[in-house]
């Protein structure tokens, strides 16, 4: 099975996430029409803390043991604002809504959580933790251009929410794309 670790964004952001996405994919069709891109559902937003990887039954309930105590980083809100794309320069391969108030908390919950996977064997990512809300992944991209997709994005928010807890989920893949079954909810605020 395959595993990470994620905060949920809740039924209301993620509403505002899809009318954005209607509003993207109307740019891309207008801009790029061979641009092959994949848009993620609402039951699919979230925004990744860690990808553990592949783990059989005995590793997964290692991992469910080392992620069941409380986060010790209190709950706090997340505002999500401005739109991007990775990378910077070239053809986008990801399409994304920024994380601006509650970085830092989210940064810290991001290093309690990576912080009890070593002793698992799980390395830990080389590039510095960038959180986001990935809308979509894009597969080719003749002819989409970064500055024509996100003109007047840049500064769109999508509101706040509230993270009080976080969710280890397994991703089961399909042709229809993956599925993520919530498997352990560790809640925020716990002791220091």
């Amino acid at each position: 099975m395959r595993l990470f670790v994620a905060a949920e964004i809740g039924e209301r952001l993620a509403g505002r996430a899809e009318a954005l996405i209607v509003e993207l994919k109307k740019r891309v069709t207008e801009t790029a029409p061979r641009a092959r891109v994949t848009w993620l559902t609402a039951a699919r937003l979230h925004i990744t803390i860690t990808f553990i990887g592949e783990a059989d039954h005995a590793r997964a309930e290692t991992v469910l043991r080392v992620l069941a105590p409380p986060v010790s980083v209190p709950a706090f809100d997340l505002d999500l604002t401005g739109v991007g794309v990775f990378p910077k320069n070239g053809p986008p391969r990801a399409v994304w809504v920024g994380v601006q108030g509650g970085r830092d908390d989210l940064v810290a919950v991001q290093r309690e959580v990576v912080s009890r996977l070593p002793t698992l064997g799980i390395p830990s990512e080389d590039r510095p933790y960038s959180p986001h809300l990935t809308l979509a992944r894009v597969r080719a991209a003749p002819g989409l251009r970064a500055a024509r997709l996100l003109e007047g994005l840049e500064k769109r928010s999508l509101g706040t929410t509230r993270i009080d807890a976080i969710t280890l989920f397994e991703s089961r893949l399909s042709p229809t794309g993956p599925t993520y079954v919530p498997m352990l909810r560790t809640s925020l605020g716990g002791p220091t």
